[in-house]
């Protein structure tokens, strides 16, 4: 099998072929080669919750967008003695971001506290598997910068009942494979609307969040950053809901968490 491997190894890098192989061609197959190897260590996942101050980095698709400034401004009642940044570094999905030496190095040189994944590709129909290596790497890369890396699931489309825990599952699977956080966004989603079926989360597409959507996806991810429950403070009030439904969101984010836990921190981690 070695043997075979060798063989296949050095044909894709200079023969078996008619036309000879370019120094260009040679580096794109390993690199080719590489993305697809996955991460050898499954390190422990930093605790960055009770830092002095909070630096997120997010990489994702349309699905991140304007979501930093959200997830600043509640931080921001949660802890106001603290200074929170958040910055887009990637983008796309995770098997583009992490092929983007900009991302990579954004991650490296950033002194980040959190990092946000989202875009991992998954069947919407449920029929196709796709690699999460690049996810793992991902995870993997950021526990080594001893940056606290959180998976980010995203909101269901609207009317799909079944698509959040789907895709929670599918991330679930990659936090088996390599430690990391999990914000429980999709099932916060689906249990705020079976509360209120007729808050305005969604935009008119179905598929993106709307303000308010997009506001309790910062709920979510604020907690997790935090480790402070968001139903805890009194939060500024935001459009487009009462106060009471405000309050209930809240709570049902904290709730959610606290029966999913989103966070496999050691014992010897710090709180």
């Amino acid at each position: 099998m070695r043997a075979l491997f060798g063989l296949m190894f050095s044909c894709a890098l200079v023969a078996c072929s008619d036309s000879p192989k370019t120094l260009n061609d040679i580096s794109k197959t390993i690199d080719d080669i590489n993305w697809q190897l996955k991460p050898k260590y499954n390190g422990e996942v930093p605790n960055n919750q009770s830092v002095n101050s909070y630096r997120v980095a997010i990489t994702g698709n349309s699905h991140v967008a304007g979501l930093g400034a959200e997830i600043n401004k509640v931080i921001t009642q949660l802890t106001p003695q603290k200074q929170t940044v958040s910055e887009t570094i990637g983008s796309g999905f995770l098997d583009d971001s992490i092929r983007s030496s900009s991302a990579t190095q954004a991650l490296e040189n950033g002194n980040w506290t959190h990092l946000i994944l989202q875009g991992q590709k998954y069947s919407q129909s449920r029929t196709t598997t796709y690699s999460t290596t690049a996810a793992e790497k991902w995870i993997a890369n950021a526990k080594e910068l001893n940056v606290m890396p959180i998976l980010f699931p995203e909101h269901p489309q609207r009317g799909d009942t079944t698509e959040a825990q789907y895709v929670y599952g599918l991330h679930s699977d990659i936090v088996a494979k390599q430690a990391s956080c999990l914000a429980p966004v999709g099932l916060v989603w689906d249990s705020v609307l079976q509360l209120m079926p007729n808050l305005r989360l969604h935009a008119s597409d179905g598929n993106h969040a709307a303000p308010l959507g997009k506001y309790l996806t910062a709920l979510v991810f604020a907690e997790v950053i935090t480790g402070q429950r968001v139903d805890s403070v009194i939060l500024t009030p935001v459009n487009g809901v009462r106060a009471d439904e405000q309050l209930l969101m809240a709570q049902v984010v904290s709730e959610v968490i606290y029966q999913l836990p989103p966070c496999p921190f050691s014992a010897s981690s710090p709180n």
